[in-house]
């Protein structure tokens, strides 16, 4: 008999403490490009569970997202953040499901992994002030796999006037969302194979910048998207024909 997999309620007051911590060994930055890190380790984010309408699936491997943006931050981006994640994903030949979250939410029943995506406006951490990191994950934290994105670095980078606190024209928020996507999506390659390193261009630079998040085509590199998509192979639950055959094999005893 499968075991069933528990829920994992979480709330938001445990999102944002876990957001808190200490920077691990990095690079420093410049004037024009702002990190997408990896630190240790706080707890399990939280959302709620309302399914988006997605296009058909293909025939490839699948992730669950979970869109939380629990200050309204991006009021009208969710769009363009969900489109441009696809389109990532789906050049490495990946499937993306996505879930809107709320309040309440929980999370961990999925039949594929999930990596819940949380957009704050800034980055809780005083001692990360100044740094202009955008986006993080937290290793050590499965079986949850929580991605942070922060839209105040995120505005920086672009050259945005971060004093503002939302965007003023439609034209500054389609560019946040699309810069979030991509930071977004770089965090999730890192959740999933969280011992892959950056590469030296494309997608998973240690440091974006304008050009990276507006740019017309970011890839992921090969050797990322080899490691991200083993790794998540390994996540996949078995296929029902494959457990099967595999129960038939185990051999009987004691009669």
């Amino acid at each position: 008999m499968r075991e069933m997999r528990s829920l994992l309620p979480v709330f938001l007051g445990a999102l944002l403490s876990s957001a808190l911590g200490h920077a691990g060994d990095r690079r420093g930055v410049d004037a024009e490009a702002a990190d997408v890190e990896t630190y240790v380790p706080p707890a399990p984010p939280a959302p709620q569970m309302r399914p988006v309408a997605e296009p058909p699936a293909g025939s490839g491997p699948r992730i669950s997202l979970l869109w939380f943006d629990p200050r309204g931050s991006l009021p009208g981006g969710f769009e363009t953040v969900r489109q441009e994640v696809d389109r990532i994903f789906r050049g490495i030949g990946v499937d993306v499901r996505w879930t809107l979250g709320g309040l309440g939410t929980v999370y961990g029943a999925a039949d594929v992994p999930e990596v819940p995506l949380i957009l704050l406006p800034d980055d809780p951490a005083p001692s990360r002030a100044g740094q202009h990191i955008m986006g993080l994950v937290v290793k050590g934290q499965q079986p949850s796999r929580a991605v942070w994105v922060f839209l105040k670095s995120v505005g920086w980078t672009l050259g945005h006037d971060v004093r503002k606190a939302r965007p003023h024209a439609h034209e500054e928020e389609r560019e946040l969302a699309l810069a979030v996507a991509r930071v977004a999506a770089h965090e999730v390659v890192h959740a999933i194979a969280p011992d892959e390193p950056h590469s030296r261009g494309g997608l998973m630079s240690h440091s974006l910048n304008r050009a990276h998040l507006l740019g017309q085509r970011i890839p992921v590199d090969a050797q990322c998207a080899a490691a991200f998509l083993t790794r998540l192979a390994a996540l996949l639950p078995p296929a029902p024909e494959a457990a099967a055959a595999a129960l038939r094999t185990v051999p009987a005893t004691g009669f």
